[in-house]
């Protein structure tokens, strides 16, 4: 048996993804990289780096600040995004208790392979940073594909893949 680092389910040998979180199983039990271990790597961090300029995390009440929108290009449905300092992005799963700042269920999320905890922005200064939480199919910047745990610098304009999802990250003051 398996046992799933994130949510401590019990999995059978050979599972690739927990069926009760859906987070990666694989290299569970030598590495361990799933999604919760990438995500505590990532806070232990707990700042990105650009160029030599740290981003590091955003107070609790981050003042008013440009306004954030992703433009699903397939449909032009904007979502506006909240003021905060990290947007969880995925698909909803109600019966196990997903529920994402950025659901991209009503997009065809789960046909185009968006994982229910896919991505996460983090939010500093007016500066953004996208990191992929070990997502099944990816998340590409600007076409390069993203390593897990990794944030990367966001700006204005970019596109962003989750999956086969593309959307356009949008910034305006």
């Amino acid at each position: 048996m398996i046992i799933c680092s994130y949510c401590q389910a019990q999995q059978l040998d050979g599972t690739i993804f927990c069926t009760v979180c859906g987070a990666s199983l694989i290299n569970t039990k030598s590495q361990r990289q799933t999604t919760a271990s990438l995500n505590r790597a990532a806070a232990e961090a707990a700042e990105l780096v650009e160029d030599g300029a740290t981003i590091l995390p955003a107070p609790a009440n981050p003042a008013v600040g440009p306004a954030l929108a992703l433009v699903v290009l397939s449909s032009g449905r904007r979502i506006e995004l909240p003021a905060a300092p990290e947007l969880l992005i995925g698909r909803k799963d109600q019966q196990r208790g997903f529920f994402p700042d950025v659901d991209f269920s009503l997009d065809g999320g789960y046909d185009a392979g968006v994982s229910r905890r896919h991505a996460r922005i983090v939010c500093s200064n007016n500066r953004y940073g996208l990191e992929d939480l070990g997502s099944a199919n990816g998340t590409f910047l600007n076409r390069q594909r993203l390593p897990p745990g990794q944030p990367m610098p966001l700006q204005h304009g970019d596109e962003v893949q989750f999956g086969m999802l593309l959307v356009r990250f949008e910034v305006s003051s």
